[in-house]
């Protein structure tokens, strides 16, 4: 009997131990599955976030490319009513200036004839208030990246917008002194007053944007015509698909300013520069090496591009130049025809 119970205690042990094994197992494939689901989890929690991260990065993408749309429907605007009104002042111009011509003696128009229709357009309110209209679009289109870039509050960018907009309405009132020194003034008095506008002008923006940005402003100046050509650039090519990469249009500008100081243009485009000072440099001779220096310093640009620009894209940016420098000759050949008529001199 004693035999029997040890018997069975051993087969009862033995199947106590095969059943705690099994349960140990059981436990530890629970416990795996468990440790799965909550890596799944975490995994699942991770996704999600990103997701909602890549959701909010989405929106506020869209956000401000629907701001972007309606600047740029704004400028658009701006630019449109600006080009009817320039159309309605050129009208007027022309026939201001057929009149000039009927009653002049000799048939030409002479730098006294012109100043004396800039003053009599500058002195018109509706022509006055169309021509700031004018700036106004200028500005917005010239100076939109500058703005962008040292992101300025609404209330910076409307305090901003109208100091560009007088010192542009001043350099078009002191453009009568392209056509002679007005009557009764000292051309000296002239040029002081035209620096010290700018000085005062110069203050007024440094007092708006501190130190660190006025050295943004004052660099995004010195390179104004470069960033607006690629601003042209980059529309055209966006048309076409095949828009500049970030780091194609740091490089270019980089070109652009390293070529303009290697070889600068015999005419700058220098807003410092008074109207007599502008007009002093466009004698004949001036403007046939500035001719010169466009063709040249066109080349040279698209060599330098040629290293990082598409060939498609080289194509078109080639084609933008010349038509860009047909436009720029014209109007230079027109500037040279004018001060030639005012005793310059004119070429052979």
């Amino acid at each position: 009997m004693q035999k029997t119970l040890v018997v069975l205690l051993s087969i009862t042990t033995v199947a106590l131990g095969i059943l705690c094994s099994a349960q140990w197992q059981q436990l530890r494939q629970e416990r795996a599955r468990h440790a799965a689901l909550e890596r799944a989890l975490r995994e699942e929690t991770r996704n999600r976030e990103e997701q909602a991260a890549r959701a909010r990065e989405l929106e506020a993408r869209a956000n401000r490319l629907q701001g972007d749309v309606q600047e740029f429907s704004a400028v658009t605007s701006n630019l449109r009513s600006s080009e009817s009104m320039q159309r309605s002042n050129a009208t007027a111009l022309a026939e201001r200036v057929k009149a000039v011509q009927k009653s002049g003696s000799g048939g030409g128009v002479s730098g006294k004839d012109m100043r004396e229709m800039v003053s009599s357009m500058m002195k018109n309110p509706e022509m006055r208030k169309m021509m700031r209209g004018q700036q106004k679009a200028a500005v917005e289109l010239m100076y939109a990246g500058l703005f962008k870039q040292l992101q300025l509050t609404p209330e910076e960018k409307a305090e901003m917008s109208e100091l560009l907009i007088e010192a542009q309405m001043r350099q078009v009132e002191g453009s009568q002194g392209l056509f002679g020194d007005s009557e009764g003034q000292d051309p000296a008095q002239v040029r002081a007053d035209f620096a010290q506008s700018k000085k005062e002008m110069d203050a007024q923006v440094k007092g708006l944007l501190g130190e660190e940005r006025y050295a943004e402003y004052k660099d995004y100046q010195k390179n104004i015509t470069e960033r607006m050509q690629l601003d042209q650039l980059q529309s055209r090519l966006e048309g076409d698909q095949m828009p500049l990469q970030d780091q194609q249009r740091a490089q270019l500008l980089e070109l652009m300013k390293d070529e303009k100081t290697k070889v600068p243009p015999v005419i700058p485009s220098d807003s410092n520069l008074s109207p007599a000072e502008t007009k002093a440099l466009m004698t004949a001779d001036n403007l046939d090496k500035h001719f010169q220096w466009m063709d040249d310093y066109n080349k040279r640009i698209l060599a330098g591009a040629a290293g990082f620009l598409s060939p498609e894209q080289l194509q078109k940016f080639r084609e933008m130049q010349e038509q860009q420098t047909s436009m720029q000759k014209m109007g230079l050949k027109m500037a040279k025809e004018m001060f030639g008529q005012q005793g310059g001199q004119t070429s052979p």
